[in-house]
């Protein structure tokens, strides 16, 4: 048992009683404990219990001369090995039906990491790595663990990219040969297959900050142009979601989750940046009572004509990109007549989507908030 996993279960179980508890490990050494100051200190009794033939060690007082407190000592098992020892401090007779629901509780967690090591050790470091990501149970100190196995930099700058094609499970292991096999590939590069059977990468840049933005897009095309030249010969639908690049692990399950968002919102074929989604990321992760405190005034005071008018317009101009031929088109009217209602909407909220950025944002957030209350009616 390591101090990583030691402080994992002590957080699981500590909040569960007010007894302070301490978790030992097979060395006699304080991994974890509700009195910080005890953390890494050697505990000679819980030592000498690891190494008899004894389960339990129980004191019935306290010593104020030796600082001994009243309190229990239980091995603690994982399959059938002394993996370390729980200690908790108390009154005896009410800390003893404690201890053991501790001692049961720990010893079921501690099984459950073994296996789940067990399972890891079938992929390769790089491949562990990924599979943690992702992973629903995703922890971070595991994703830190597995990426100390590895010699993957920690702070080279990644490009987190989800490529979905069509009838996965068959393609996507030929893909990622594809991608590890080309020239622009590296060994600082991670790529696999997702439970869903899309293949998943983080392309590692080698670039000058000042024009990493300018560059990636031409890296990635690059790296992926043989994985791409596949798809293409196979006459496969597929679409590309490109996150934000990321130079540090903490943000890599993050990163995975955009690339997952992208996928959930967009579903269609294409390349697609998040760089370009971020408006409507934060858009659809907000919730409606914090849209309501925004624009319920402005709801009730412009009036349901108003409001069925700007939800059709914006409606039409955000999906087709502010192209005004197209939106008319999808809305089966004349161009002039789309910017007649739309110099409307400009006339009373004085703002203008076409030429100002800021105004634009705040005019999609107000269409996303009227066209959930549309969809709910």
């Amino acid at each position: 048992m390591d101090t990583l996993l030691a402080n994992k279960l002590f957080e699981s179980i500590a909040g569960l009683t007010k007894y302070n508890l301490s978790i030992i490990d097979e060395y006699g050494k304080i991994l974890a404990s509700k009195s910080a100051e005890l953390i890494g200190i050697f505990h000679e009794t819980a030592f000498h219990l690891i190494k008899s033939q004894k389960d339990i060690i129980i004191i019935d007082r306290d010593d104020p001369e030796s600082g001994i407190r009243e309190s229990i000592y239980m091995v603690l098992f994982v399959n059938q090995h002394r993996a370390g020892v729980i200690g908790v401090y108390g009154n005896v007779q009410e800390v003893l039906p404690v201890i053991r629901v501790m001692k049961h509780s720990l010893e079921v967690m501690l099984e459950f990491e073994l296996y789940k090591k067990n399972v890891s050790r079938k992929y390769t470091a790089k491949e562990r790595v990924l599979k943690i990501l992702f992973s629903d149970d995703f922890e971070y100190s595991d994703l830190e663990r597995a990426m100390s196995d590895t010699s993957l930099d920690k702070k080279i700058p990644r490009i987190p990219v989800l490529i979905e094609i069509e009838d996965p499970f068959r393609h996507s292991l030929q893909l990622c040969r594809q991608i590890d096999q080309g020239n622009k590939s590296s060994r600082q590069d991670l790529t696999g297959i997702t439970n869903e059977g899309n293949v998943f990468l983080l392309k590692s840049i080698h670039s000058e900050n000042s024009i990493i933005m300018e560059d990636y897009k031409y890296i990635l095309g690059d790296y992926l142009s043989c994985a791409l030249q596949y798809i293409r010969s196979n006459g496969l639908k597929h679409s590309v979601y490109v996150g934000p690049i990321e130079n540090d692990i903490v943000y890599y399950r993050q990163a995975f989750l955009y690339c997952r968002w992208m996928q959930n919102h967009i579903n269609q074929p294409g390349n697609y940046y998040f760089y370009n989604y971020v408006v409507k990321y934060l858009e659809a992760i907000a919730s409606q009572n914090e849209f309501h405190a925004v624009f319920s005034y402005l709801k009730k005071e412009l009036g349901e004509k108003f409001i069925e008018n700007y939800v059709e317009v914006m409606g039409a101009l955000v999906k087709k990109d502010y192209n005004l031929a197209k939106a008319s088109s999808s809305l089966h009217v004349h161009k002039n007549t789309l910017v007649y209602r739309l110099d409307k909407i400009r006339s009373i909220l004085s703002m203008n989507p076409l030429s100002s950025s800021s105004e634009r944002e705040f005019m999609e957030c107000f269409y996303i908030y009227l066209a959930q209350d549309f969809r709910m009616t």
